[in-house]
């Protein structure tokens, strides 16, 4: 019994009871670990850092459940477009962050357009309406890049997609 319970707690220390995805204390421990690995073998780490645009109205005009059913679609959805290898987590709210090792600049764009096709396909809980996504994308390659410099600068390029015209446009 105690066994299973320290498994419980662990898991839920580590992903979100909504989505069954990884937390964002999972996810900086997998990117302080990709991070580490820099500077071997060529490797490079790229960072998504993905916001929902206008999900406040999906909550105001449907209701908190729809939202909520909606959080764990967006979080299949991204699960299908990314490589087994690659680490998605819900950051928090309707923030996502993925985390693609041995991907680059080019590869990471490839990825970004890949969630937003995904995301703009009809979700039948908002009477078949896609969602717009703004993504922020942040590469590094060199050793001693730091985790959450990296975090940092893919949260703050989503931003300047978000101003500049959300998802980009």
């Amino acid at each position: 019994d105690r066994r299973g319970l320290e498994s419980q707690r662990a898991h839920q220390a580590t992903y979100d009871a909504l989505t069954g995805m990884p937390n964002r204390a999972l996810l900086e421990d997998r990117l302080r670990q990709a991070c580490a690995r820099l500077g071997r073998d060529d490797e490079r780490v790229a960072v998504l850092f993905c916001d929902l645009d206008d999900f406040k109205d999906v909550n105001d005009r449907f209701d908190h459940a729809v939202g909520d059913r909606v959080l764990v679609e967006v979080g299949r959805r991204l699960r299908q477009v990314l490589r087994p290898a690659d680490t998605v987590a819900r950051y928090g709210g309707d923030e996502f962050v993925v985390v693609c090792e041995r991907t680059g600049p080019a590869e990471a764009e490839e990825v970004a357009e890949r969630i937003r096709a995904t995301l703009a396909a009809p979700f039948p809980e908002v009477e078949g309406r896609g969602l717009g996504v703004s993504i922020g994308v942040a590469d590094g390659c060199e050793p001693g890049v730091d985790a959450d410099d990296l975090l940092l600068r893919a949260d703050q390029a989503m931003y300047r997609v978000k101003h500049a015209g959300r998802a980009g446009d």
